[in-house]
């Protein structure tokens, strides 16, 4: 059978096609776009009529894919931002009303989404963690093939992280120092509460995006970034780099959408401190996220 799912987060909206039958999903397109359905929604605790305008007008663009590709099945799903926002009945009205039905995530459910679709792929001989760095949250989950052992959904994401710690461009040492000790506190929540050694695999628009500027990517091949391995090191670099220039020289940087400029290098010192606090070497970068766990499920249904 052919599926659409659609996973509308606080930073972008995506759209995976794919044939499932029998435990088995095959990916035929996957396409997304940044449209900060949760910009300010931490502070106003609403989504704005702006976010919801460009969100709708993406879903009415996937809308008409879906139909070009022949889908029998829409799966849509919402994450932190509808989770968060007094007014998400009024999106997701507007949703509807274009004939997709959707739902609110749990974040838990989002984090096990994930983690099964990643173990399921990836196969781990031992523990395994899947870290999916968000625009509103941030999902770790720590276990083996067959059991999840710890779940945490860290409230932060790209988006909040830059509302909250960034005002100058480029950020500032103090913005910066700021930003990386808030990170560095919660994440050392998260290692006294698991075991090495164990696999990461990392998941999210700021990782796949090293991996596209590393690469120097015209145009983006998730064949490539799916299974990369990104050093340390690799983070560290980027970080440096774009640290040093503003927003619309970031725009500049081969590999890196320009809408996600605003928000990459709370991205990056997420990464760089979760090598410090994890001691990893390396981080596996995973092209299945949420979109890939749907579809998963409904394979297995």
């Amino acid at each position: 059978m052919r599926i659409a799912t659609i996973d509308i987060g606080t930073n972008s909206t995506r759209l995976l096609i794919a044939d499932v039958e029998g435990g088995r999903v095959e990916q035929i397109l996957k396409v997304g776009k940044v449209t900060k359905l949760g910009k300010g929604v931490r502070e106003t605790k609403r989504l704005s009529e702006e976010s919801i305008g460009r969100t709708v007008k993406v879903l009415k663009e996937f809308k008409e894919i879906i139909e070009s590709y022949g889908a029998e099945k829409v799966i849509a799903v919402t994450t932190e931002a509808a989770r968060l926002a007094e007014n998400s009945e009024e999106f997701l009205r507007k949703v509807r009303e274009l004939g997709i039905e959707i739902t609110v995530l749990s974040d838990r459910e989002e984090a096990e989404l994930v983690y099964w679709a990643n173990v399921s792929a990836f196969q781990p001989k031992g523990r395994a963690m899947t870290v999916d760095l968000g625009g509103g949250s941030t999902e770790i989950v720590y276990g083996t093939s067959d059991r999840i052992e710890y779940l945490n959904s860290l409230k932060f994401g790209v988006v909040f992280l830059t509302e909250k710690f960034l005002r100058s461009d480029p950020p500032g040492k103090e913005e910066l120092s700021a930003l990386e000790e808030f990170v560095r506190g919660e994440l050392l929540k998260v290692r006294s509460q698991v075991e090495p050694p164990f696999e990461v695999y990392a998941v999210g628009g700021t990782i796949t995006s090293v991996v596209a500027m590393e690469e120097e990517m015209e145009v983006y091949r998730p064949e490539i970034v799916h299974g990369y391995r990104v050093s340390r090191g690799v983070i560290e670099k980027w970080y440096e780099k774009l640290t040093q220039l503003t927003v619309n020289e970031r725009k500049a940087v081969k590999g890196l959408e320009e809408n996600r400029a605003d928000v990459i290098i709370p991205g990056l010192a997420f990464f760089k401190v979760f090598c410090e606090v994890f001691d990893r070497d390396y981080l596996t970068v995973s092209e299945l996220g949420l979109l890939y766990g749907l579809a998963l499920k409904e394979a297995k249904s």
